[in-house]
């Protein structure tokens, strides 16, 4: 209730705010429009497209000074404080031939220059990934890649960066990224992913309040397909990158280094997603391959007069994992209306953008009633997610020291909904509590025979709330900016959580209980940020520094937490030091060193600090009578918290040193990097020890009973069962180190011809910090029983995997026939595999009364206790290489009267994989891959 209330205080406040900027803002309306009265305003637009273009350099000669001004984002220029004449002006931007003119200039003149795009500029045709010049390692991708590239969703972009390969898509299981790793599939290690943080013009996506996962073992649609929920499970693993459609993105930078301070909340990397802004003409995709049909259509509205741009988009997919199946199939449809108005006066520019957009998607799977598998069996996942995003920048154009001020808030609200009907049959007399206090209590018995339905209902809700200042200040010559700022964030959940009927469980062997996620607080946090840039000429050399500190705490959370109050520090710091140019022949070499080393802190999410209660249902008494009045099955409960209270954030410590060369518009980069992380969240066992009674039904005469057995004149003798339960901990250790590089040859005129080479080697270690407890390598049976002992040992499980690709890329691009190709040979060099050694031996043991002893040495020659000591083949942990793989890939494009465009892919058009022996054994890689090709139409009008 108290969130409740401080939420809807805080609404308030933010309507007032709102209402009071929309007063003010409209009061700048009428300033500027007697500004624009007086002064003179030229605006810039492409020859061919009439799109506004920006940032074009708009030179005045004849004034008493030379006068320099650049085009804002609609290309408009205004000609402040230039009197009535006649003037020489000059237009210049990259791409377009250089503008010169003499114009008479008055009060009030409204003038459109057009600039003629060169006819042939083919060195700025990129259809792959570039290497950001800037202090980190970042790939930015452009729409002309995107185009060139036709993906159905964001998960085709990876395969763009160094390291990445092309990969059939997957659209029955969520897709989460990997970045700078070799993957592994073990939940424990989701980090990597969940660490990752995705930024939408500025807004990051939050998924720390999605808690759609179903209790118990799933539906199985198909033997071997895995079970339908965890396949499609996002919890606490971060953004389901199938959700997210590119057609409405501009522009994309994946921060694979050290991202500056004002971004937190994540240890792995950033995805900053810029979306399209400004006029277009209407623009519409179809694309069909062999799992999936996408269709998009969207447009871009300006008025120029009123400065107002308008950006409307909406596309939907529909995909089958295999279309001969149509009993699975994943839908996705995301729209979004964004807006973009601007005031100016002699002193500040003002932009607001603002944007409403909804993302759905539906996910179903199904039983064919032609197999052998129970008819009623399926599963239905749905996400409906609507958010609305404002944010004004206030820039100064006169202030010596503020140069800006940016302020963004968001709210989002899903509504996501799991249904599952799964048939369910137990061979047995099998006992369900009704129940969930802890306590003794008679149970009932489970039908043997039922249909189970489940509802998952979660309704997450985020807000999002960011002011930040940008500084300059002067220091002896030397260029100094200042960024401080501070960012809120609010998640969480008001779903009814897991519904279903007690009596008819998903499994009999559950151990948990409906739970409303509306009893589960919120989640809040407060994020301070302080960074300094500056550029530092030294002698005809440059350096360039940017430092700064991240201070983020985690609020509304119980004293009980060890987290509760504390504030967590990430200082980072990116330098790059320029070499002086100097040239070999006629060309100019230049070159750079980049340097960086930070630290990033990710808070648990709502599951991981709030888990389910475990419930353990001891049998005391089963005795079944084949009267069902004379039955009767008697419960002890345990109701366990399964809480880590110390849970701590995960932390990674990351550096890389980069060099950079460019001659003669070609170009190479080579980045090595490594990374620490030990703290990464997993599920760790825990143990108890639980007493209850064990009645004796043989003196029961079931011919003379008239009523249910009387337990008070039953005898029974006390035991005590060791289990153990899982609750997340700090214990996942990923370490990261690698060397990426990448190779961008001119575009040589004569053919028209790049090449681009890139790759990656990377090698991952995967292990488990934490000790675990369990009972041994094989259930041991002794006299009837399990072995009543646990074994505590230091670690269960890790390994090392590498590999090394490589990436051809030859592109050829003809703007005289309005066509492009492009061939890619990706070489997998090698991947390997190996399991650290791990020793078998506990360092201590529980006996069944929960006691802890450490394990000595004569314990592994004990009757009862040996049986602990697990004993591992050496084959377990010799390393495993898989040898060279090639797959070349083909993707063309032909534009027709600039307004139709066809394009057509094929990935593995030809491939080839190296034959290898593992242990003596010959493996044959033939026949491995097929061809996968799709092809889809643009239209332009």
């Amino acid at each position: 209730m108290t969130s409740y209330n401080s939420l809807t205080i805080l609404l308030s406040k933010r309507i007032k705010f709102i209402i009071l900027l929309v007063l003010f803002l409209v009061s700048n309306i009428a300033f500027t429009q007697n500004i624009d009265k007086v002064t003179p305003q030229l605006i810039v637009k492409d020859a061919e497209s009439k799109l506004p273009i920006r940032g074009v350099l708009v030179t005045v000669e004849g004034v008493f000074q030379q006068y320099e001004i650049q085009s804002d984002d609609f290309g408009v220029v205004f000609l402040k404080s230039i009197p009535n004449g006649k003037f020489k002006i000059k237009l210049s931007h990259k791409g377009y031939a250089v503008f010169e003119k003499t114009l008479e200039l008055t009060a009030g003149q409204h003038l459109t220059l057009e600039l003629i795009p060169l006819s042939i500029e083919l060195n700025e045709v990129v259809i792959t990934a570039v290497e950001s010049r800037g202090m980190t390692s970042t790939s930015i991708i452009d729409k002309k890649a995107m185009q060139h590239l036709q993906p159905s969703s964001f998960t085709d972009l990876l395969e763009l960066l160094p390291g990445g390969r092309s990969k059939d898509p997957v659209f029955n299981a969520s897709n989460h990224i990997k970045l700078r790793e070799v993957g592994t599939a073990d939940s424990n290690y989701d980090i990597s992913s969940l660490g990752t943080s995705f930024v939408v013009d500025g807004i990051p996506i939050n998924t720390d309040s999605n808690l759609q996962f179903t209790t118990g073992p799933t539906v199985q649609i198909t033997p071997g397909s895995g079970y339908a929920n965890t396949r499609r499970n996002i919890t606490s693993k971060g953004v389901d990158m199938r959700s997210i459609s590119t057609d409405q993105i501009e522009k994309v930078e994946i921060v694979r280094g050290i991202p500056s301070v004002e971004y937190g909340d994540l240890t792995s990397g950033l995805i900053k997603i810029q979306r399209k802004r400004g006029r277009s003409n209407w623009e519409s995709r179809f694309k069909a391959d062999e799992f999936s049909k996408l269709y998009y259509v969207g447009k871009g509205f300006e008025s120029q007069e009123k400065r107002f741009v308008l950006n409307v988009g909406l596309d939907y997919l529909d995909a089958k994992p295999d279309p001969r199946n149509s009993f699975e199939n994943y839908k996705r449809i995301t729209t979004s209306i964004r807006t973009q108005k601007t005031w100016e006066n002699d002193s500040q520019l003002f932009q607001w953008d603002s944007s409403l957009d909804y993302s759905g998607s539906m996910d179903n799977e199904k039983t064919d009633p032609d197999i052998g598998y129970a008819k009623v069996d399926r599963y239905s996942s749905d996400f409906n997610r609507f958010s609305f995003a404002n944010s004004l920048d206030i820039n100064f154009k006169t202030s010596r020291f503020l140069k800006s001020i940016h302020t963004s808030a968001s709210v989002g609200q899903q509504f996501d909904k799991i249904r599952q009907t799964k048939w369910v049959q137990v061979s047995s007399a099998t006992a369900i509590p009704n129940n969930r206090e802890q306590g003794e209590s008679d149970g009932i018995f489970l039908t043997p025979q039922y249909i189970s339905n489940l509802e998952v209902d979660g309704k997450p809700f985020d807000a999002f709330l960011k002011v930040m200042g940008d500084f300059e200040i002067p220091l002896f010559g030397i260029q100094q900016t200042l960024k401080m700022g501070s960012e809120w964030t609010y998640s969480k959940n008001n779903g009814k959580g897991q519904v279903y009927d007690t009596n008819h469980p998903p499994s009999p062997e559950m151990t948990t209980r409906p739970r409303s996620y509306k009893d589960i607080p919120a989640s809040t946090d407060i994020s301070f940020f302080a960074e300094d840039a500056v550029k530092i000429p030294i002698a005809a050399h440059e350096l360039n520094v940017a430092a700064g500190v991240r201070a983020t705490s985690l609020l509304n959370i119980s004293s009980a937490y060890a987290i509760q109050g504390k504030y967590y520090f990430d200082p980072r710091i990116n330098a790059q030091w320029v070499f002086p140019s100097f040239k070999i022949g006629n060309r100019a070499l230049r070159a750079e060193l980049t340097a960086g080393i930070g630290q990033y802190t990710k808070f648990p999410t709502l599951a991981q600090l709030y888990p389910d209660f475990v419930y353990n249902d001891l049998v005391q008494l089963n005795y079944y009578h084949n009267t069902p009045e004379y039955r009767r099955i008697n419960l002890m409960t345990y109701k366990t918290s399964a809480v880590n209270y110390d849970l701590a954030p995960a932390v990674n410590k990351k550096w890389e040193v980069r060099a950079d060369f460019s001659y003669d518009n070609n170009r190479f980069s080579a980045t090595f990097f490594k990374e620490n992380l030990n703290s990464g969240f997993r599920n760790s066992s825990r143990y108890q020890a639980l007493s209850y009674k064990k009645y004796d039904s043989s003196s029961i005469d079931p011919n003379t009973l008239t009523s249910q057995p009387d337990l008070a004149q039953m005898s029974f003798v006390m035991d005590t069962l060791l289990t153990a339960y899982n609750s997340t901990n700090n214990g996942s250790k990923l370490l990261k180190s690698g060397v990426e590089f990448q190779f961008s040859s001119k575009r040589f005129t004569s053919i028209n011809t790049r090449f681009t080479v890139n790759g990656a080697w990377f090698k991952t270690t995967y292990t488990n910090s934490s000790p675990v407890y369990k009972s041994g390598q094989k259930e041991i049976i002794i006299d009837g029983k399990r072995l009543p002992y646990i074994g505590l040992y230091q670690w269960d499980d890790g390994s090392e995997k590498q590999q090394l690709n490589a990436n051809l890329i030859v592109d050829t691009y003809v703007p005289s026939l309005g066509l492009e190709f492009s061939s890619s040979f990706q070489f997998m060099c090698f991947r390997s595999d190996q399991a650290l050694p791990m020793n078998g031996t506990p360092v201590a043991y529980i006996d069944p009364s929960g006691k802890q002893h450490p394990y000595l040495e004569g314990d592994k020659s004990d009757p009862i206790l040996q049986w602990l000591d697990i004993k591992y083949n050496d084959a377990l942990f010799q390393k495993r290489t898989i040898p060279m793989s090639m797959n070349m890939n083909l993707k063309v494009s032909k534009d027709f009267y600039k307004r139709i465009r066809i394009s057509m892919f094929v990935n593995r058009l030809f491939s080839y994989y190296q034959n290898y022996e593992i242990n003596g054994q010959k493996i044959e890689r033939r026949g491995l891959t097929s061809p996968y090709f799709g092809m889809e139409l643009n239209l332009n009008f």
